[in-house]
Order: C-alpha cells, then structure tokens, then sequence
C-alpha cells in the first residue's frame, strides 16, 4: 500500500497501523494487528508519539526507566519519515530515555539511522547495528549523552 504525504493528508491512528502492517508485510491481518497494538498502547508506561503518519511506540525498561524500546509503524513518504526521525530521538530523549533499542527487517530502514546521525539532532546521539539470526537488524540507539537515572534534561 502507498505511503501517505502527512502534509496533504493526515491518517487516523487505525489507517497508519493498517498501512504499516502490509508495508512491512506482516503475517497477520491488520484486524489483528490493530487489536494487538492497541493492547500493546496500553501496557504501563508505555509512550505513544504520533508525528505526521508515522506512530513510535516507546516501552521503557522497568529496571532502568533509561532504557527502552521502541518500533515505528509507518504510513508516511520517506521524507516525512525521516523528519519524524529527528523529532523521535528529540522528544524521546527529552522524556528522560538515554538509549533505546529496536529490531527489523527492511534494511532500508537503516538509511533513516545513517542520515540522522550524520546530522545528529542533539550532541551525543549515535546508533550501533548487529544483524539478527533471523537475517534481520537490531539497532542500539543512544539519544544523547547519558543522565543519572530518572534525571531529566
């Protein structure tokens, strides 16, 4: 399915996790997906950010609020994807995460990781890559430089 130019038009929630969903190919119908995500929205401490058509989903480390992870569901042109990007590591790190972890499988995703940091929204911030055994990535990502626990910025 066509991404969506959030400027021209903005999705609802359910049509972004829709799209996302046949975007990365998902095994499951998007009944499934929309239902488990909105499990998912709302587990404790869970953070929902929504920037155009592109929802990030942060689940914190309950032994170290710091740390989390997260996944992106979007529905938006890779522009706008990659802007979003900028504003996710931001407002992430202002909400008290140093570091972040998350897997997938399009390698192409790896090119929004490259960019950013070649342009890093805040001092500090970097990303380290290690392919998966199931031929996937899992990226480490640090927002910024590193605060005691539970210290904002």
């Amino acid at each position: 399915m066509q991404a969506v130019d959030s400027k021209k038009e903005k999705l609802d929630a359910n049509q972004i996790v829709v799209i996302a969903a046949q975007n990365t190919k998902s095994p499951y119908p998007s009944t499934t997906v929309l239902g488990m995500l909105l499990k998912e929205a709302q587990a404790p401490g869970v953070s929902l950010l929504r920037y155009g058509n592109t929802l990030y989903i942060i689940h914190p480390n309950p032994n170290k609020k710091s740390t989390g992870s997260f996944r992106a569901l979007n529905a938006d042109t890779a522009e706008n994807f990659l802007q979003s990007g900028y504003e996710f590591v931001k407002d992430a790190y202002e909400k008290g995460f140093d570091v972040l972890q998350t897997s997938f499988q399009d390698e192409s995703i790896l090119n929004i990781f490259r960019t950013i940091s070649k342009n890093p929204p805040q001092e500090g911030m970097g990303y380290s890559v290690r392919r998966t055994k199931s031929d996937g990535f899992h990226v480490m990502l640090k927002l910024g430089p590193a605060r005691m626990e539970g210290q904002l910025q």
